[in-house]
Parts: C-alpha cells; sequence; structure tokens
C-alpha cells in the first residue's frame, strides 16, 4: 500500500516537474525558425517580403512580452527585422514611385495626340 502512495507521489512530481520547467529555465527560448524561413527572399513580391517582416516583428514582440526571449536578444531582432520592414517599405515606394512615373508618361503621350488629332 505504502509503495502505490509513494509511486504516485513520484509521478506526480514528475508530471508537476514536467510541466513547470519551462517556467524556470535559465536561458531564453531561441527563435525555432531561421531568417530564411521568417522574411522571403528575393524572389517574393515586395508586398509578401513586407507582410512577413511586420509578422516577424510582431512574432518577436509577443516573444518578448511572454518571456521567451531576452532584452539584448529581442532589441536585436527587432533591429533586424524593422530594417527588413524598412527595406521593403523602400521598395514598394520606389516601385509605386516608378509606375506614377510611367503613368505620367501614357498621359502625356495621350495628350500629345489629343492635341495633334485636334489640329488636323
Amino acid at each position: 500500500m505504502y509503495i502505490s502512495i509513494i509511486m504516485a507521489l513520484i509521478l506526480g512530481a514528475l508530471a508537476l516537474l514536467f510541466v513547470l520547467y519551462p517556467l524556470f529555465r535559465s536561458r531564453p527560448v531561441e527563435i525555432a525558425r531561421s531568417d530564411a524561413q521568417a522574411i522571403p527572399g528575393e524572389g517574393a513580391s515586395v508586398q509578401e517580403r513586407e507582410l512577413a517582416a511586420r509578422g516577424a516583428l510582431q512574432e518577436v514582440e509577443l516573444d518578448f512580452q511572454l518571456g521567451n526571449i531576452a532584452e539584448p536578444d529581442y532589441r536585436a531582432l527587432r533591429e533586424r527585422y524593422m530594417r527588413r520592414a524598412l527595406v521593403s517599405l523602400k521598395s514598394r515606394y520606389e516601385h509605386e514611385q516608378a509606375l506614377d512615373d510611367e503613368i505620367e508618361e501614357q498621359l502625356r503621350k495621350m495628350k500629345e495626340q489629343e492635341n495633334d488629332d485636334a489640329v488636323q
């Protein structure tokens, strides 16, 4: 009878240790995904890269708030993902500017053609 109680206590203690271990470990949890998985490569669209960078920023922020990442790691990751998000935003802006310039050129050509047709 005492053996079954002792076994139950030992199993209960082991189960409790297993459940509480993540709360008391001394080193922070490493980010499981690599940068290649977090942010799409050059083949991805500008919008995909921007969304992925924003998502990675949100994920790092959440991990830090949950205590899964130490502050120095958080700051380094946040800075890296912030840079990537800014590069994506800049790329999108430049792409939009190029499209605007092309539209303006097409409009100018259409107006010139209309003026030439009106003169004839």
